[in-house]
């Protein structure tokens, strides 16, 4: 390594302690001044599935009452002390996504953001190499009630024992949402979803009882949408709003949002995780779906990405008996252990890139079918549902950007080498104009 080579890289390690360091403990301390200065209602949303889809629709029903600010995709600490550094005066509501990858990370932000209200859909075994088990998820993501402010409110999925165990940690009220547990202050009941039926339940709790309809393909989605109407509800929204904004939400893109190509299928896009325990809540939506034929996409299981993991095949005998096709993606069927009568009728087929698939199925493509998408995001698979409504010239498998492809304007793009530093730019300048535009404005029409 040259000496210029070697200050770059002297430079370059001291910019990242300085800002890891020092200039994160001044930002740390900025951000927790203004939230404490804030005359707002600060919502948290934290657990390994739902937050997102919880905070979105939160966020819409609040909007209604009084200026809403939301905080849903991003959910890191650096995201939040850049939500907390841009609060408004009039601002009565925020809603925030908080999620972790390692330990401490909940305490560092649930210190500085001091929620009024801290919402914990459920826990599951995503990071298992920080926290080996749901043990040790469920002792993170408890630290959040630990912040909680004395006169505000948890509200914990009552169906998840590891949720209830976290209620201890807090002096504030207590409150309760489920479908399986009787003793639950709102119950989740009639639930209903066969797609294109979409997503309908009662919701009854508190001497109240809401008719909700949802747009969610899958029944498994009255957990976030459950979530949500109760914290509404304990946030003095009258019962008629909640049951009219459910039903005007917009589904977060990617989490089992309904793509329909013109004169071609119906994709159901479930591509930003694929963890194992996911697989069968997007299955079972496949199944109930009422459709003459169907299809399922499936990139790598995400914590099962070794070769020889039995995951596979059981995913494929599962897949198999809900679809008439299962395709792999960047990943070789042999992990399946497909009879050979499968391979030889088409019943299993394997691509190693996303532009494989998506020729595929424009080729085969039926204007009566459904096809399930299910993936990590890392593989971007919702390209292949996208090419069938735009061009799309960024096919490469690994792209390295971390946006989602439905904001991304790479998109149009080929990719190569000195593409991706322009992509990335774009990207950026995408971002920061979308979250400049996360103050809702606050309507009295919007019912």
């Amino acid at each position: 390594m040259s000496k210029k080579d070697q200050k770059g890289a002297s430079l370059r390690q001291f910019i990242f302690r300085f800002r890891t360091g020092p200039l994160r403990r001044f930002r740390m301390r900025n951000a927790a001044r203004r939230r404490l200065k804030s005359t707002a209602q600060f919502i948290a949303v934290t657990g390994s599935s739902g937050k997102s889809t919880t905070v979105g629709l939160l966020a819409h029903i609040l909007q209604v009452h009084a200026p809403t600010k939301r905080q849903m995709l991003y959910n890191t600490l650096n995201d939040l002390i850049r939500t907390l550094k841009r609060l408004q005066p009039d601002e009565r509501f925020i809603v925030a996504e908080l999620g972790v990858g390692g330990k401490g990370q909940m305490a560092a932000m649930a210190n500085m953001l001091q929620p009024n209200a801290a919402i914990v859909t459920m826990v599951g075994t995503e990071h298992y190499s920080a926290f080996r088990g749901r043990e040790g998820v469920a002792e993170e993501k408890g630290a959040l009630l630990d912040a909680l402010v004395p006169d505000g409110f948890a509200l914990l999925n009552a169906d998840d024992p590891m949720v209830m165990d976290m209620a201890p940690r807090s002096r504030a009220r207590i409150v309760t949402f489920g479908k399986d547990s009787v003793a639950a202050d709102y119950r989740a009941m009639d639930i209903h979803a066969a797609f294109p039926d979409m997503l309908s339940f009662t919701l009854v709790g508190r001497g109240q009882r809401l008719k909700l309809k949802a747009p969610f393909p899958g029944e498994h989605f009255w957990m976030p949408v459950a979530a949500a109407a109760a914290a509404a509800l304990e946030l003095g929204v009258p019962t008629d709003v909640v049951e009219a904004r459910v039903a005007t939400f917009s589904p977060v893109d990617g989490r089992c949002s309904v793509l329909q190509a013109p004169d071609g299928p119906c994709f159901i896009l479930d591509t930003t995780k694929a963890p194992y325990g996911t697989l069968d809540l997007a299955f079972d939506m496949l199944a109930k779906a009422k459709s003459p034929h169907k299809r399922i996409v499936l990139g790598v299981i995400s914590d099962y990405s070794g070769s020889s993991s039995p995951k596979y095949r059981k995913a494929w005998l599962r897949a198999r008996e809900i679809s008439d096709q299962v395709i792999f993606v960047g990943k070789s069927i042999s992990s399946a252990k497909p009879a050979p009568e499968d391979i030889e009728n088409g019943r299993i087929i394997g691509f190693a890139s996303p532009q494989e698939v998506f020729e595929h199925i424009k080729a085969t493509a039926r204007p009566d079918e459904v096809i399930l998408i299910k993936a990590s995001s890392n593989l971007h698979l919702a390209r292949i549902a996208l090419g069938f409504m735009q061009p799309v010239r960024c096919w490469v498998s690994a792209c390295g950007m971390s946006y989602d492809c439905f904001t991304c304007p790479g998109l149009l793009i080929p990719f190569d080498k000195t593409s991706l530093k322009r992509k990335q730019k774009l990207a950026r300048l995408t971002l920061l104009k979308s979250q400049k535009m996360e103050i809702l404005p606050h309507d009295d029409h919007l019912i």
